[in-house]
């Protein structure tokens, strides 16, 4: 039997599992944006999206702790055993409601798992680009570090002058 209590926790739960969609879906906007600054080089506009990003991912963790606070209350109010249910799916806890709120949770939960899914996509990509770029980066730091053979120097008086090879560092000191 559900209590009117954890009726209204359940109803939180759907509130809190739709802010965490809404709170992901900014957070997927703004990886898209990222993917953009990344093809065009715009160093300053990746940063400041970066920032945004840890800002909204602290946000998430926030609101994370607080479902499992809700859902351990939920458990608590429907006599299941908390230790033993404690990474419970929604869906699952969702079964012990009467219609309409175990449609709402299962919705909720739904949309969220599809923003997620989603962000977890745009992560994979940019981390491949990111792995790429400083693959590239270190290739172009090692041709700068070892230098290159020598292709000749002409003296002042126009004779050709041979001198060792000497890497992009040591030249501009």
């Amino acid at each position: 039997m559900v209590t009117r209590e954890v009726d209204a926790l359940a109803r939180d739960l759907t509130r809190l599992l739709s802010s965490l969609t809404d709170l992901h879906a900014e957070l997927a906007m703004h990886m898209r944006h990222k993917l953009e600054a990344i093809k065009q080089a715009d160093s300053d506009r990746i940063e400041s999206i970066t920032a945004r990003e840890m800002h909204l991912a602290n946000r998430a963790s926030e609101r994370e702790g607080l479902r499992r606070q809700i859902t351990k209350r939920i458990l608590a109010g429907l006599a299941l055993d908390v230790e033993a249910h404690q990474s419970i799916a929604i869906g699952a806890l969702a079964a012990h409601f009467p219609e309409p709120r175990r449609s709402q949770l299962i919705v909720a939960a739904a949309r969220l798992r599809e923003k997620l899914e989603e962000i977890d996509r745009m992560r994979v990509t940019t981390s491949l680009i990111t792995q790429e770029m400083l693959k590239h980066l270190d290739e172009v730091m090692t041709v700068m570090r070892t230098g290159i053979e020598n292709t000749g120097v002409y003296s002042p008086s126009g004779r050709r002058q041979r001198s060792g090879p000497a890497s992009v560092f040591e030249a501009v000191g």
